[in-house]
């Protein structure tokens, strides 16, 4: 009489125990994987960016675009409301004609409890990575802070560096040196003033454009823009925009030569934020 092969039940439990094993050493890995892989798109969202922003540049006159431009009367039919916006990704979006390069694939699509260190000391606030329509002030405004229905962009992860001259306020810059200085991003005694490309000293090593969030999820008008040196990843403050460290603890980034880049959170220079010789 023949006896059938089979499993014993501590056999079963062996293999169920293995399995269970590789599973905890490899679903940590893949998840890894996955949130590496939406990096390196994010990485080449902003690569796009910058080829966006440098045909701009050579089409007007060797000048960055401005964070947004007014819209008057005479601009639309009917006349756009008074205090008519039209921001910078949808200045350069005819340069990309896909709205979903200005979407960081982690960005934060609710608001969410984040923590920033800077020399080992932490502080927690409410971020959002992904900004919506606002119809919370008028005139409403798209995602990218332009107003509705002038803008091409209506959704938006990414921030500029717009930090102001330090010679116009005392609280645009912090560090010393800068602060009270002819020191600024890439604008000049405005958040809003375009720069010339030859303002630029060192357009290789100038942060331009970089992840970003803000306290509100349909406050556009104000993740597009990092107008502080507090609001950037040398310091911890919970600021209305801020510096985002949603890729491994770091942030990708656009210099002003138009190539991207990664940086840890809280590595940066304040000299990378200036676009003048430091």
């Amino acid at each position: 009489m023949s006896r059938k092969n089979a499993f014993t039940l501590i056999e079963l439990l062996v293999v169920i125990a293995i399995i269970a094993i590789l599973a905890a050493i490899l679903f940590p890995v893949f998840a890894q994987a996955r949130a590496k892989a939406r990096q390196t798109a994010c990485l080449s969202n902003l690569k796009q960016i910058g080829t966006a922003v440098m045909m701009y540049v050579q089409d007007y006159d060797e000048t960055y675009p401005p964070s947004q431009i007014p819209l008057g009367p005479a601009d639309a039919t009917p006349p756009p409301p008074a205090g008519s916006v039209i921001s910078w990704p949808t200045l350069i979006f005819p340069y990309i004609k896909n709205e979903g390069v200005f979407v960081c694939p982690d960005g934060e699509t609710t608001v969410k409890s984040v923590t920033l260190t800077v020399n080992g000391v932490s502080t927690t606030g409410n971020y959002c990575g992904v900004t919506t329509l606002n119809t919370r002030f008028a005139p409403v405004a798209q995602g990218d802070g332009s107003t509705r229905p002038y803008g091409l962009v209506n959704r938006l992860s990414y921030g500029r560096n717009l930090i102001p001259l330090g010679t116009s306020a005392a609280t645009n810059w912090t560090t010393v040196g800068f602060a009270g200085q002819d020191k600024s991003g890439f604008v000049t005694t405005g958040t809003t003033l375009s720069v010339a490309e030859a303002a630029v000293a060192q357009p290789a090593s100038t942060i331009h454009i970089m992840d970003a969030w803000t306290t509100v999820c349909d406050q556009g008008n104000s993740i597009r823009g990092i107008q502080q040196e507090i609001r950037t990843d040398r310091y911890n403050n919970i600021t209305a925009s801020k510096v985002s460290n949603r890729h491994f603890g770091g942030f990708v980034c656009l210099f002003g030569d138009g190539h991207a880049g990664y940086k840890k959170w809280g590595s940066s220079k304040a000299a990378e934020w200036s676009i003048q010789e430091d």
